[in-house]
Formats: structure tokens, sequence, C-alpha cells
């Protein structure tokens, strides 16, 4: 029984966790809650070396998208949420 009990909980977990995910995919947090700033952070942490990044492929040096914060994001960006690819 108590290994019953487990499964249902770890279900139960991972609903939790896929509903979890799919409601923080949905809400961008605003740049000035994410610290973000257009310069580069320490160690030069940059925003296009990050993996929540996404550029602009027809124009490199131009401000892309970020999976977490909302608006232009520049290349050469930093934020709290900074991710190495």
């Amino acid at each position: 029984m108590p290994k019953r009990r487990r499964v249902t909980l770890g279900l139960g977990g991972f609903v939790w966790l896929a509903s979890t995910r799919a409601l923080l995919a949905d809400t961008l947090e605003s740049p000035k809650a994410a610290g973000y700033t257009d310069q580069h952070g320490t160690d030069g942490d940059v925003c296009a070396t990050c993996q929540f990044f996404r550029p602009d492929h027809a124009a490199p040096a131009r401000a892309g998208r970020c999976q977490l914060v909302a608006g232009p994001i520049m290349p050469t960006g930093h934020c709290y949420f900074y991710a190495r690819r």
C-alpha cells in the first residue's frame, strides 16, 4: 500500500509541476522586476550567452526576445535570470 501512495503523490507532483510551468510560460517579468539592464553583468555575462535569450537572426546586433522577461532585450544586456547556455 505505501508503494501505491508514493506513485499517486508522484503523479500529483508531476501534474502540479506541469501546470506551474505552463503558467510561468504565459507570464513574463517586467524588465524592472527582473533587474534587466542594457549593460553587461559581472564576468561578461550577457543576454547573448543566456539560455533564455532568442536573438533576432535577421539583425543579430539588434534587440531580441527573452523567454522570461517582457519587451525587447539587447544581446549586451543582463538580468537576474541569467543562465549560461
